[in-house]
């Protein structure tokens, strides 16, 4: 912690340039510390490449989240597809300003102290980082300025052009080999333990470890190009996957994944705590109102995947701290609730459907005695036992007591605030999961890459739900959540062999199952999930909007429902219909991108012009620059 917490000082000299306003000083701070330590600024961009609390809360929680399908929003523009300047601009900001900059001045410095050399280890590890960086970039928002990117203060190169994504696909590519070359023969100094990552290794063990992960992300890169450039992806996956370097097989630290860990302990707001946590726990400004997307709660509910015990909860908010309510009386969370235009039926875990008119059209349930009732966003625990009287005017219609028979049935079922939602949980760089799904996908295309799609499939649907007990094991709540579920349905399985029994249940490995299974594993990680989706069209997210523009809900006299029993579907006295999405600014299309930032277009009008008009030739099939497609798109 004394190493964390001096990185972290360290790394508040850099940061003051975070809060900029003008395009130029993402590129280019006059106040900025000119010689800093590179292995303290090397801490500093693995830190903010994760992300803080201010644009994980955006870039993940409200855009690509929502937009991916893995989780839904109470801030509903992702889901609604809308624009907000202040959340699309987000993660563009922190990586140019945190990473890419800071990354570019590493270079500079450490290149100018190499007299004899023993600086390419480090100057490689810092490549990695910036391949990290740019991949995130593009594929969230296409054409970048790769090439040129984060030369305003060495350079004065204050509006940098912009790299076709075509040309940053192979140009990381590029990068890459050459660092895992360096760092596989060359016998140089690593970072050490600024290194967050690999620190803990011997100098020998880290470079070989960056080397596996830099081989590691060129499979990434290769699979992600499998549309846009067929025969050079199968080029580069073939390459990397026979590759002496290796590659990641494991899903911890101890295992070799490329993981870094957080506090919530020292440094300075927001850089030593996973940021979507940090949100999800109301620690950046309020409640984030992050919720598991309706499709992927579904399918683990119709499947009864045991990672929902890891994932999802609901959420109560206890004397202004949100942690997951474990008081329910009856549990069983793989009880599916009702699509709209089914009767209800009481179950526990009610998805946010992915509206976007009103609150109504994501948190509807139905009518009683004619009254809109609402799921509510979390548990209050303060108003359990409390008798609630539901009027019209001063006419009441109908009470009931607001306890845990009541609010078990009627609240959201949200992403776990003390497992994957954590302020500590780790972030993912790379684990070995995402490897055997590339190639599960490889050798279900015909490319040659060991093993059968088969057998890669099912590895990596076991390292992926194992990594849920291995690293979010600090809470108690998914224990006592499946103590109940046994309790309630007689069930007593346990976690491992609910996992047996849902890989035995996978069917044929085809392309199309291995890409579902691989946007189940990315849950919370909105990012990876956008991109894999925008490449396949992974169809659990359409790519228009999911309902027609009304949907129709039960409607209900109250004495008809007071008894209802969990699970079974109440017979409705009518259906109404109500508002459930307006097609946002697309006509009704799904994102590709998120918008470039407005200051952009104002400080870098030519370049950011000619990236638009040429990535216009992709196609459209809406009415908005962030529904054109990428060159990754399917």
């Amino acid at each position: 912690m004394k190493k964390l917490n001096i990185l972290l000082f360290a790394a508040v000299l850099t940061m003051f340039s975070a809060c900029t306003d003008e395009f130029e000083t993402i590129n280019d701070n006059p106040n900025r510390v000119t010689d800093l330590d590179a292995g303290f600024q090397f801490g500093k961009i693995q830190l903010m490449y994760a992300g803080n609390g201010h644009e994980e809360w955006r870039g993940n929680l409200i855009m690509t989240g929502p937009i991916s399908g893995i989780t839904q929003c109470g801030y509903r523009t992702g889901q609604s597809f809308g624009l907000s300047d202040g959340f699309s601009e987000a993660k563009w900001s922190a990586i140019y300003t945190n990473v890419v900059k800071d990354a570019r001045d590493m270079q500079r410095t450490l290149n100018e102290k190499d007299e004899d050399g023993s600086n390419a280890v480090m100057l490689a590890q810092t490549d990695i980082v910036l391949q990290l960086a740019a991949q995130r970039l593009t594929d969230l928002y296409g054409d970048i300025p790769y090439s040129e990117g984060g030369l305003g203060f060495n350079e004065l190169n204050y509006y940098p052009a912009y790299d076709t994504q075509e040309d940053v696909y192979k140009g990381m590519v590029e990068k890459l080999r050459a660092a895992r070359q360096t760092l596989l023969s060359d016998n140089g100094d690593s970072f050490g333990s600024h290194d967050l990552i690999y620190g803990h290794l011997d100098n020998d063990s880290r470079r070989k470890s960056w080397a596996k992960l830099a081989n590691s992300l060129l499979l990434r890169i290769g699979m992600r190009a499998s549309n846009a450039d067929p025969a050079w992806a199968k080029e580069v996956v073939e390459e990397a996957a026979a590759h002496s370097a290796g590659f990641i097989t494991g899903v911890t630290v101890d295992e070799g994944a490329a993981l870094l860990k957080h506090s919530t302990n020292g440094g300075p707001w927001g850089i030593h705590e996973n940021g979507a946590g940090s949100a999800i726990n109301g620690k950046v400004g309020g409640f984030a109102y992050a919720y598991v997307g309706e499709e992927y709660l579904r399918l683990a509910q119709q499947n009864e995947d045991p990672r929902l015990f890891y994932t999802a909860c609901q959420v109560v908010n206890q004397d202004g701290e949100f942690i997951a309510w474990t008081g329910q009386t009856h549990f069983n969370p793989f009880e599916e609730a009702a699509r709209p235009g089914e009767a209800w039926k009481p179950v526990v875990f009610n998805p946010e459907k992915g509206g976007a008119d009103e609150s109504f059209s994501v948190r509807g349930l139905m009518k009683v005695e004619g009254v809109q009732v609402f799921t509510d966003y979390f548990v209050s625990a303060g108003s359990l036992g409390d008798e609630v009287e539901v009027k019209d005017g001063d006419n009441v219609l109908y009470t009931y007591t607001y306890d845990a028979d009541y609010a078990q049935y009627r609240t959201l079922c949200a992403v776990n605030p003390e497992t994957v939602g954590s302020r500590t949980a780790p972030s993912i760089f790379f684990t070995g999961d995402e490897t055997y799904f590339i190639l599960a996908e490889a050798a279900a295309k015909g490319w040659t890459v060991p093993g059968d799609a088969a057998t890669n499939l099912a590895k990596a649907v076991e390292l992926n739900i194992s990594k849920y007990p291995a690293l979010y094991n600090e809470s108690a709540s998914p224990e006592t959540y499946m103590s109940k579920y046994a309790a309630t349905s007689g069930d007593t399985r346990t976690y491992e062999e609910m996992a047996a029994d849902y890989i035995a249940n996978l069917g044929a490995a085809t392309v199309e199952t291995i890409q579902l299974e691989r946007w189940k594993s990315l849950f919370l990680n909105g990012y990876e999930a956008f991109a894999l989706w925008n490449r396949t069209l992974v169809s659990v997210t359409p790519v228009g909007i999911p309902y027609d523009r009304n949907i129709e809900l039960p409607e209900y006299q109250w004495d008809n429902i007071k008894d209802a029993l969990p699970g079974v579907e109440q017979t409705p006295d009518a259906f109404f219909s109500t508002p459930f999405h307006n097609g946002g600014i697309t006509g009704g299309v799904r994102p590709r991108r998120l918008d470039y930032p407005d200051r952009e277009r104002m400080n870098n009008t030519a370049n950011i012009n000619a990236a638009m008009e040429r990535q216009a030739t992709y196609g459209n099939d809406g009415d908005n620059f962030i529904s054109t497609k990428m060159w990754i798109s399917k």
